[in-house]
């Protein structure tokens, strides 16, 4: 019950700021469909891929997805040629489609509901595990689980939300359901693989669990695309994908960085692979030593995923947001590393997203977590961070109606096929369009913060106080 009244507290405030943004949309853009207000950008191609498995095509060709995204509406400077990938699983995709039933406008409201919701189920449950002020927690997510992501509308959230689940049920001891929620998340699969292996290894009770989980959401995906198109997803589409995406600016991923010093496109990618591997083998030692240590069995799921986050050869700044779980855990458990890297890790340091605002929610994030360590003032420090954040909120950040700049110059050398993989398209687009390909030393510069954030993870030391007690991790 405690978790269910925190989820439903932070739904209201959530709904709050939902209902005034659309109030102030149509006074201001009176006529504008709300699905214009500059949200959820990517949904477009995750609402294309998804009715074009429902009328029976490959969402993972260019056609029909290239003419579904146009007919939606294009983004501002996007020739006709071009095609935005969707590199979801099939499962994922399949789980979308009952939302192509409803008009795009309507579809886009639905799920940009489901994200806030995403994130209140993070808030809830990680305050749930350290019976901390809801609202507090929630200022530490707001600005990249819920912010950020929202402006992108990836499924990301939803992920955190299962894995912030998951912990929570571990922590209940109920092990089982933990595994099966976890296997959930693999609606993003590289933000859910590393919880999913540290289950498996160091929750024996769990494993029963993790079996039945994959195994229905194996099965839903075959019989929803068929085997030849889940194998076509993990063997083509991914590895085409994580190669178009190593150029663009917006990646944290080591392969990105490899790709800027020189390194052949081929080595990078499987340097980046092999060391999200080695990332996440780290995260599950640091997990089997920590969780004891503080007490906190839900740092088994979240804490390699958080660790996993970095290097890799595909991590988008969207994705960088599954870390903060885990650096919440630690950080109530006095753990100044941890609150470090909160700091750093809860805005993004690229000026190009809302850098006026997101700054503000990190100083109340920070301002709220100094209230953890003291009972009497946490909740008053809470409360006082959270009005002047609704106001602004209401007034800057819905909605946003600034178009896009990503203008693509010029066409790529070769024909674009309607059977070509739709990762091939973007490959070109990505090359030919210069606020994408173009890296600056200081957007590099911007980005370390962030690899700071996650390098301070990997030094979180046990507590001084008891280094030596086992707590069984069930």
């Amino acid at each position: 019950m405690d978790l269910i009244r925190r989820f439903l507290f932070i739904s209201g405030l959530l709904a709050i700021v939902f209902a005034g943004g659309t109030i102030l949309h149509f006074i201001h853009h009176p006529g504008v469909p709300l699905d214009t207000s500059g949200y959820a950008l990517d949904f477009r191609v995750i609402y294309c891929g998804a009715e074009a498995e429902r009328q029976g095509h490959d969402p993972y060709l260019v056609e029909p997805l290239r003419t579904c995204e146009h007919r939606i509406g294009r983004e501002y400077g996007e020739p006709d040629w071009a095609v935005t990938p969707l590199p979801l699983p099939s499962y994922a995709i399949a789980a979308v489609v009952p939302l192509t039933l409803l008009p795009f406008g309507a579809a886009k409201i639905a799920w940009i509901a489901l994200l806030l919701l995403s994130l209140a189920l993070t808030a809830a449950s990680l305050a749930a595990i350290l019976r901390k002020p809801t609202l507090a927690v929630f200022l530490v997510l707001a600005p990249t689980v819920g912010l950020l992501n929202a402006i992108y509308g990836e499924p990301v959230p939803i992920a955190i939300g299962l894995l912030a689940l998951a912990a929570y049920l571990l922590e209940r001891d109920r092990p089982v359901w933990a595994a099966l929620v976890a296997a959930l998340a693999t609606i993003e699969p590289h933000v859910a693989l590393p919880a999913l292996v540290a289950l498996a290894i160091l929750v024996p009770r769990a494993r029963v669990g993790l079996v039945i989980g994959l195994a229905l959401v194996a099965v839903f995906g075959v019989l929803t695309f068929g085997f030849a198109r889940n194998i076509e997803y993990f063997t083509a589409l991914l590895p085409a994908q994580a190669r178009a995406e190593l150029i663009v600016s917006d990646q944290y991923s080591l392969s990105h960085q490899l790709h800027l010093l020189g390194m052949s496109d081929g080595i990078a990618t499987w340097i980046g692979s092999l060391s999200y591997l080695l990332a996440m083998a780290v995260g599950i030692v640091l997990a089997r030593r920590l969780a004891p240590a503080f007490e906190r069995p839900g740092l088994v799921p979240l804490l390699p995923v958080a660790t996993a986050m970095f290097g890799g050869s595909y991590i988008h700044d969207v994705q960088i947001a599954s870390a903060l779980p885990a650096a919440i855990l630690l950080a109530a458990g006095s753990s100044w590393p941890a609150r470090i890297a909160i700091a750093l890790l809860v805005v993004r340091w690229n000026q190009s997203v809302r850098a006026e605002l997101l700054p503000v929610f990190a100083a109340a994030a920070g301002t709220a977590f100094v209230g953890f360590a003291r009972d009497e003032v946490r909740e008053r420090l809470a409360w006082f961070v959270f009005a002047p954040l609704l106001a602004l909120a209401l007034l800057a950040v819905m909605p946003r109606m600034t178009p896009l700049s990503h203008v693509t110059q010029g066409a790529p050398p070769i024909a674009i096929r309607d059977d070509d993989p739709s990762s091939l398209a973007w490959d070109w687009r990505v090359r030919l369009t210069p606020d994408w390909a173009n890296v600056t030393l200081r957007r590099e510069v911007e980005d370390i913060p962030t690899w700071l954030g996650l390098v301070l993870l990997f030094f979180v030391r046990p507590p001084r106080t008891n280094p030596f007690r086992i707590i069984p991790l069930h």
